[in-house]
């Protein structure tokens, strides 16, 4: 779920790090563009994402994402990922992206954010119990990713809200 003018950019000429990619869906349309690594901690949704982007040249891992010395991204894409993380587990995976991306690389972030209505409260608290029940979540609430992300010298290059910006895509850069 990039923004659409994030995809009409050549992906062919970059390294892409997906992190916490799910079943791979999101990516399939841009697949054959796609070249760089795949990491995912749940083995079936890994199974998934292997079918469902097969004329990628992406190579696939199954594990928390660990740096590899002299492995460069230009581009990171965390996609309704951080949420299911402690603060402490963003932090240790923003220092590991830290070590993986090129000085001009970027992170592109998708996620949930604070509801802003009863509603979203409502769908946001149902969720989370939802998760916590059945896939042993970790968090009772929505991180607060862009004071992390600034404390950790990234900065915000762009964004775009949806929902009323309870789901944001962002851009962030290293400062």
């Amino acid at each position: 779920m990039l923004a659409k003018n994030h995809f009409a950019e050549n992906l062919s000429k970059k390294k892409i790090l997906i992190i916490g990619g799910g079943d791979g869906l999101d990516y399939q349309n841009s697949q054959n563009q796609l070249s760089g690594e795949y990491w995912e901690i749940s083995k079936a949704m890994l199974s998934k994402a292997k079918v469902n982007l097969a004329e990628s040249s992406l190579t696939f891992h199954l594990n928390f994402y660990q740096a590899t010395k002299g492995e460069l991204f230009d581009e990171v894409w965390l996609h309704f990922v951080l949420d299911t993380m402690k603060d402490e587990e963003i932090i240790s995976l923003l220092g590991e992206i830290r070590k993986s991306v090129k000085s001009e690389g970027r992170i592109y972030l998708v996620d949930f954010f604070p509801p802003k209505n009863s509603y979203q409260r409502f769908l946001n608290l149902s969720m989370i119990t939802f998760f916590r029940i059945v896939t042993k979540h970790k968090r009772a609430t929505i991180p607060a990713y862009e004071k992390i992300l600034r404390k950790k010298n990234w900065k915000k290059n762009g964004e775009k809200k949806f929902l009323r910006g309870w789901v944001k895509a962002q851009v962030w850069e290293l400062s």
